[in-house]
């Protein structure tokens, strides 16, 4: 112990001694083993860490898969679910959510639109969670007609309460309907979303006639016993006797393909995140290992540096396990001071990578620099000081060493392996950093094409924002179609607007009803399930607000909902399958039993995602031909200005009309588009930033090295000159020594690549993993930088005159 002691004091001092290097070394370890550590802590907090439910990995999600009415998880409908929490056994117990936005209002403040689920009284048992105060809702509150009573989230219940204990037992209207508040629940609850802020009883009617509409989200726990395997297995079973819960055989046939999905609900959370994260968390682990090649190549050049200083302890009785445990120490001195200065910018860069990662990303308050994640650090400090230090120690000692006391250390050279052991390092610094740089281009140019998408509408300069009318004040459909006709009204008359209209959910958002739809002149058979669409209601001017092109026809007007005309309006793509070359203005379809009439044709729009094909939309006013209507909507106006400036415009438009309605979502419809593709821009960003990391420090190595061997070979390149070699001949030479480890690093990089792009695949769009164009552009800059980091030393050797560097010798 007073030996490692004296080796700590030793290694301080000749690191205090050495500044330079002591301050390259640790910020390169602190850079790695921060963007390490910041990654790890994104990769902790979302897919290792434990969920915030007892016996989590217990918890499950079960979905019915429809992929032949082009719905692959769908949820359950009144008479699936209740078939389900009948009959199903490996669960214990099955229950049900569903998801809304709705208004709240207190006495005494401003309503506010919150996020709000709806559970089921086996919903809360199968969390586990039991409220900060109050209680959950008993059964008689989750049946049909029972009590209305809510639970509210902590961070509503700071915010808009006060934190007040005694708001437990009185009422606030939500959603236009008195609820009494029997509940608190404790803060970091957020299921099933983070948003969500106040859960109420689903109260579903176990005698419901309704099988076709899906809305109901199953969530389950194992029964004691049961696996996985053994709830997939009876799921299926249950879903081929949908008869006994009312499916008709064409749905048997033609919607249901007799497969199911039971995920654990870690799985279903984390969703296609986990393989975006694996990919940076090993982004950063190439950036670790180019780090600390890069230190090893520098401690070995430190290591010639002190070839007589070793060898003076050697002479003086050091054995070889003191001198490689000096060696030993220092870098583990080094690595675990690079650690702590990483942890440092670690949690700067948590916080950064919080503040640019996109909502979808699950769990992300749960991020930080946690316990765990301090010791994650610790242990690749600790294996990063070995790995990089493990090759200058054994290098420190060696028996021949003693030569260096009879020369002075002057004229010596250095041996074919240990100069060898360099140039294995900058190698591999080289196939690293080109594998992050071809991985960056791939999603640059991923990113590039998703951009170059048409979305089929115009996002520029229009301002959007979302309203829910509660049925207390709008009672049935055409009240509320009417106020949406009023304020369209005012919209359009206010200074910078060009159009106003609405639809029930904006493409790229997430939402939207997928609908079975008769087209009486393609009828289907009697075992047959009709085709299914996107269905969206719109009203009159949206189109012109968001400029979906009008193929044929005509756009809505007022009379189509006003007089309940059934009217229907069709994408390119419905029209192109069915009626090709005809026109489909005045043939009839039926979006859910809906008789209308096709009045026009506009163009197809990307509704789901950018990188997924176009949905075949079938658009309906907001009155139809047998009563269905809307409810909540989203306005879109196109503005010829700044649509910053009609915010309040329109606030005051809304409260005008009716005062205790609130504004949700007020965004610019770029803010949707953008926000649909944010998972890939986050994730070349990262990539982008790890390249260009490893781009610098290889181009580092490449310099340091041929540097250093400019330097060895100083004597050697003046008896060159003096024997008649001109300075162009030894710059060339120099180059090609670089150019060599620059092109054999390159050509494994390229096979490296070329296995990072096959797991890449999945994050990647219109652009392939082998993609020649991106691997040559990495190959063309890495080698264009390494040529630039040789230029410098082969100018100095260039420049070495034969006469000082014979009388060096």
């Amino acid at each position: 112990m007073s030996e490692l002691l004296s080796d700590i004091r030793i290694a301080f001092r000749v690191l205090a001694k050495t500044p330079a290097f002591t301050i390259v070394t640790l910020l390169t370890l602190a850079v790695s083993i921060g963007a390490t550590t910041a990654i790890f802590s994104v990769v902790d907090g979302v897919l290792i860490r434990p969920l915030p439910y007892p016996n989590a990995d217990r918890i499950v999600t079960v979905t019915v898969d429809a992929s032949k009415g082009n719905v692959p998880e769908m949820p359950f409908s009144d008479r699936g679910y209740w078939h389900f929490a009948n009959k199903a056994r490996t669960f214990a117990p099955f229950a049900g959510y569903d998801e809304a936005e709705v208004p709240i209002a207190s006495e005494g403040a401003e309503p506010v639109q919150v996020s709000l689920a709806v559970m089921t009284r086996s919903a809360f048992d199968v969390l586990g969670v039991s409220p900060y105060r109050g209680r959950l809702p008993s059964a008689e509150e989750d049946a049909p007609n029972g009590p209305l009573v809510m639970l509210i989230g902590y961070d509503l219940w700071k915010t808009r309460f006060g934190g007040d204990t005694a708001i437990v037992g009185k009422s606030i209207t939500v959603n236009g309907r008195s609820r009494q508040i029997i509940g608190i629940m404790p803060h970091g609850y957020d299921f099933p979303e983070p948003e969500t802020a106040v859960w109420v009883p689903y109260q579903l009617d176990p005698a419901s006639p309704n099988y076709g509409g899906h809305h109901i989200n199953a969530i389950a726990r194992l029964a004691p016993g049961a696996t996985v395997a053994s709830a997939l297995a009876e799921t299926e079973g249950l879903v081929k006797r949908f008869e006994e819960a009312g499916y008709t055989p064409p749905w048997m046939t033609n919607v249901f393909s007799g497969r199911a999905a039971v995920k654990s609900y870690r799985e279903q959370l984390v969703g296609d995140v986990r393989q975006t994260l694996l990919v940076l968390m090993g982004t950063v682990g190439f950036v670790l290992l180019i780090a600390c090649s890069n230190v090893a190549n520098l401690l070995l050049l430190r290591a010639e540096g002190r070839t007589r200083e070793t060898a003076v302890r050697i002479a003086l009785g050091a054995g070889r396990r003191r001198v490689i445990r000096y060696v030993i120490v220092e870098s583990l001195m080094l690595a675990l001071a690079g650690g702590a200065a990483g942890v440092l910018l670690a949690y700067l860069g948590t916080k950064l990578l919080i503040s640019l990662a996109p909502s979808s990303i699950p769990r992300l308050h749960e991020i930080g620099i946690t316990p765990g994640v301090l010791l994650f650090t610790l242990g690749i400090s600790v294996f990063a000081g070995l790995l990089f230090g493990v090759l200058p120690a054994l290098r420190s000692f060696s028996y021949r060493m003693v030569t260096a006391l009879r020369d002075g250390g002057r004229g010596s050279t250095v041996g074919r392996e240990r100069h060898g052991a360099r140039q294995v390092l900058v190698v591999t610094q080289i196939a690293l950093a080109l594998v992050l740089l071809v991985g960056s281009g791939l999603m640059v140019r991923s990113f590039q094409k998703l951009r170059a998408v048409n979305p089929g509408f115009s996002p520029d300069a229009v301002l959007t924002f979302r309203l829910a009318p509660p049925p207390s004040k709008y009672p049935t459909p055409e009240v509320t179609a009417q106020f949406y006709t009023n304020l369209l009204e005012r919209l359009r008359a206010l200074p910078g607007v060009q159009a106003a209209g609405a639809i029930t959910s904006l493409p790229l958002s997430g939402a939207g009803s997928i609908l079975a739809t008769q087209i009486p002149d393609f009828p289907t058979g009697p075992n047959d399930f009709p085709p299914t669409f996107s269905v969206r209601r719109v009203t009159p001017g949206y189109f012109e607000a968001v400029r979906i092109p009008l193929i044929e026809g005509r756009t809505f007007e007022n009379r189509d909902h006003q007089q309940r005309l059934g009217s229907a309006i069709i994408s390119q793509s419905i029209k192109a399958k069915y009626w090709h070359e005809r026109t489909p203005i005045g043939r009839r379809i039926a979006p859910s039993s809906a008789p209308a009439a096709i009045i026009g044709v506009v163009g197809d729009v990307h509704q789901t995602g950018l990188d997924k094909e176009t949905d075949p939309t079938i658009y309906m006013p907001m009155l139809d031909s047998v009563g269905g209507g809307v409810r909540s909507m989203t306005v879109a106006l196109r503005t010829n200005g700044s649509t910053e400036s009609l915010i309040n415009a329109v606030s005051a438009q809304v409260r005008d009309i009716d005062p205790g309605l609130p504004i949700t979502h007020i965004e610019t419809l770029g803010t949707v588009v953008d926000r649909s593709m944010n998972r890939t821009s986050f994730a070349t960003l990262l990539l982008a930033i790890a390249a260009f990391i490893g781009l610098f420090l290889g181009s580092v190595g490449i310099y340091g090295v041929i540097s250093y061997t400019v330097s060895l070979r100083t004597v050697e390149l003046g008896i060159r000159q003096a024997l008649g070699a001109n300075a162009g001949r030894i710059r060339m030479m120099v180059l090609r020594q670089g150019g060599t480890l620059a092109l054999l690093g390159v050509a494994i990089g390229i096979g490296a690549s070329l296995a990072m792009g096959r797991v890449m695949t999945n994050m990647l769009y219109g652009v392939s993993a082998f993609d020649p164009l991106t691997v040559g552009v990495g190959c063309v800059v890495f080698l264009s930088v390494a040529v630039l980091a040789c230029l410098l030393p082969a100018r100095r050797a260039g420049n070495i005159a034969p006469s000082e560097a014979l009388r060096a010798e």
